[in-house]
């Protein structure tokens, strides 16, 4: 079953063809230099550049993979910013052949304001287009870009929780299914004052 990729709604992207950022080759990239900086005492679950997570779901072991194409020197709060997300599951003590399919994708974002006040954005839901899911039981995988929405100006952060809804098959090729959630939040600082420049 090929990697699932759709997605519904105005904040949602589709997925690159790019390679994550563990899988980079040493090619050069661009040099980017900022005057503004993230705030000091702000968490940042994406500093490495990516993070891996595993997450647990009924009997479903998920493995996730986030990383952003935009550097994050240059995750100002007006602009919309990019998520990527890989997801495979496996599914403990199933029987050979039980498949775990992602249903939904739900993201709930929380802007901290410069004054401390929490500021919540627009959600963005990626619903699978296919019934009863996304196939996601390793070697397959979700893959997908998912865009926050801008944050009012002078924010000073994003705290972002996904929702893995999943349907695990009650035996395999049953048409019955168990349905199971797991949910999983990063924080990530936003840059303030001037704009980075990126330059080659």
């Amino acid at each position: 079953m090929a990697t699932a990729g759709a997605a519904l709604g105005l904040a949602l992207a589709a997925a690159g063809c790019g390679t994550p950022p563990w899988q980079a080759s040493t090619s050069p990239t661009p040099t980017v230099t900022a005057s503004a900086t993230p705030a000091p005492s702000a968490s940042n679950d994406l500093a490495r550049g990516s993070l891996k997570r595993s997450l647990t779901a009924g009997a479903a072991k998920l493995e996730v993979n986030y990383w952003s194409t935009l550097d994050l020197a240059q995750w100002t709060p007006e602009l919309p910013k990019p998520l990527n997300i890989v997801v495979s599951g496996t599914l403990q003590g199933g029987a050979k052949g039980q498949q775990v399919f992602l249903s939904a994708v739900r993201v709930a974002t929380v802007a901290t304001g410069a004054d401390g006040t929490p500021h919540v954005l627009d959600a963005a839901d990626d619903v699978a287009s296919v019934a009863p899911g996304y196939l996601i039981s390793k070697p397959n995988s979700y893959q997908q870009v998912l865009t926050l929405p801008a944050a009012p100006a002078g924010s000073t952060a994003l705290k972002i929780t996904l929702t893995y809804e999943l349907l695990i098959q009650s035996e395999p090729k049953s048409d019955a299914y168990l349905r199971q959630a797991t949910s999983d939040t990063l924080e990530v600082p936003l840059v303030t004052g001037s704009s980075p420049q990126a330059t080659p």
